[in-house]
């Protein structure tokens, strides 16, 4: 039986999502947080087959400030993903990040992607999506 694992504090929750993102073969980077760049950036911003995905970290009580959600907001409306991952939730990237991986497979082959694939994504994109919406 597997362990689950145990996340501490959000660097945790980032050093998952980039293990995943490096298991999955995506090109990723974190820009630095300082106040010389773009305000509400994204932690962790990724790239595979054209496919651009911005991941906002967090952990415990802790939301998006305005300026993330807006960033994230933005990225959506750009026919990419703009997902918050939080310790709950990872579990949900992982599961995102399958479904994408048999999907991209479907269309490279000229396949039917399944059914429970595409529902797969969706409740996925749905719960890394839901600290988006204004409480």
């Amino acid at each position: 039986m597997a362990r689950e694992k145990i996340y501490n504090n959000e660097k945790d929750v980032k050093k998952e999502v980039k293990r995943l993102l490096d298991a999955h073969g995506w090109f990723w980077w974190m820009p630095p947080a300082n106040g010389f760049g773009k305000v509400g950036i994204s932690d962790i911003n990724a790239l595979r087959h054209g496919v651009f995905l911005a991941v906002e970290t967090k952990f415990g009580y802790n939301k998006p400030t305005p300026q993330q959600k807006g960033f994230l907001h933005s990225i959506n409306s750009h026919d990419a993903f703009g997902f918050v991952v939080t310790e709950k939730t990872v579990g949900s990237l992982q599961v995102w990040l399958e479904a994408f991986d048999r999907a991209r497979d479907c269309t490279a082959t000229g396949t039917k992607m399944a059914d429970e694939d595409g529902a797969a994504m969706l409740n996925a994109i749905a719960v890394m999506t839901e600290l988006l919406v204004t409480k």
